[in-house]
C-alpha cells in the first residue's frame, strides 16, 4: 500500500465532508450555546448545594471540562458506519474490494479527510472561544502535547468502534437505529454528558474495563493535569493496547463479514 494511495483516500473524505460545511458553521454557533447551558445548569446546581467541590471540580473547572469535552468531540466524532451502511445497500461496496488498498485503511483514511475539515473549521475555533470567553486555561506543554497524543488515540478507538457497527450492516443493511445507540453510549460512556467521576462507583469502576473513557474522559484529565507523569504514559499506553485489541477484533469480524457478502452472491 502507497502512502499515495492512503493520501488520496484522505483527500476524497476531506472532500465529501466540505459538502456539508454548512453543518460545520451552524456547529460552531451551538457549541459555545450548549456551554453556557451546562454553566448555568451547573451553577444552579452548585448553587443548590452550598459547595464548592463536587466530585472533584470546582464550577470553573467543570466549565472548563465541558469546553474540552467539545474540543475533543469535534476530533473523536466518526461516522464511517454511515457511510459503509450506504455503500452496502447500493452496491458500492464491491468497487472498495477490489481497489489497491485494503478495505479498513480505505475507510480510516477517508474517515481521517473528513475529520481534517473538523479540527480546521471547529476544533481550533471554539479552543479560541473557550480560551477567551470561558476561562480555559492553556496547559503546560507537556499536557498539550500528551493531550494531543491521546486524542488521536481517541479517536482511532472511536473508529474502530464506528467501523465494527459498520461491519454488521453486511448483516442487517440498515443500521441507523443502532447507529443512533452507539452515538448515544459513546457520549455517555467517555464523559461527554457528564464526567465519569460523576457516575456511581460500580459504573465507574465497570468503565475502567471498557474502552469509551479513552475517547473523552482521559485526554480532558490529561490536560487539566490531574494525572501524574507516570500516570500520563500509562493512560496513553492502554490506549494503545485498546487500540490493538480493537484492531485484531475487527479484523477478525471483517473476514466473518466478508464471508456472508460473498455467500449472498453478491
Amino acid at each position: 500500500m502507497k502512502l499515495k494511495q492512503v493520501f488520496a483516500q484522505g483527500v476524497i473524505g476531506f472532500k465529501v465532508a466540505l459538502q456539508y460545511r454548512f453543518n460545520f458553521v451552524i456547529t460552531m454557533i451551538t457549541a459555545p450555546l450548549s456551554v453556557l447551558i451546562y454553566y448555568f445548569l451547573w451553577k444552579a446546581i452548585y448553587a443548590y448545594t452550598q459547595q464548592e467541590v463536587i466530585r472533584g471540580f470546582t464550577l470553573p473547572g467543570l466549565v472548563q471540562y465541558y469546553v474540552l469535552s467539545m474540543i475533543v468531540g469535534f476530533f473523536a466524532w466518526c461516522e464511517i458506519d454511515k457511510w459503509m451502511s450506504q455503500d452496502i445497500r447500493r452496491g458500492h461496496i464491491i468497487t472498495m474490494f477490489i481497489a489497491p488498498m485494503g478495505f479498513l485503511w480505505q475507510h480510516l483514511s477517508f474517515e481521517i479527510g473528513v475529520n481534517a475539515l473538523a479540527i480546521i473549521l471547529e476544533m481550533i475555533p471554539v479552543f479560541a472561544i473557550g480560551i477567551v470567553f470561558f476561562g480555559l486555561e492553556i496547559a503546560s506543554a507537556f499536557n498539550i502535547i500528551t493531550f494531543l497524543v491521546s486524542v488521536m488515540l481517541g479517536f482511532f478507538i472511536t473508529f474502530f468502534v464506528a467501523y465494527f457497527l459498520g461491519l454488521t450492516a453486511f448483516w442487517f443493511k440498515e443500521i441507523t437505529g443502532l447507529r443512533r445507540v452507539r452515538r448515544t453510549l459513546v457520549v455517555f460512556l467517555s464523559g461527554g454528558m457528564i464526567p465519569l467521576s460523576f457516575f456511581p462507583s460500580i459504573l465507574q469502576k465497570i468503565s475502567h474495563f471498557l474502552p469509551f473513557e479513552y475517547i473523552r474522559y482521559v485526554p480532558i484529565k490529561i490536560y487539566l493535569g490531574d494525572y501524574s507523569t507516570h500516570m500520563v504514559l500509562a493512560q496513553l499506553g492502554l490506549q494503545i493496547v485498546w487500540i490493538a485489541l480493537l484492531c485484531v477484533f475487527t479484523g477478525w469480524f471483517f473476514q466473518k463479514a466478508y464471508k456472508q457478502f460473498t455467500g449472498v452472491g453478491v
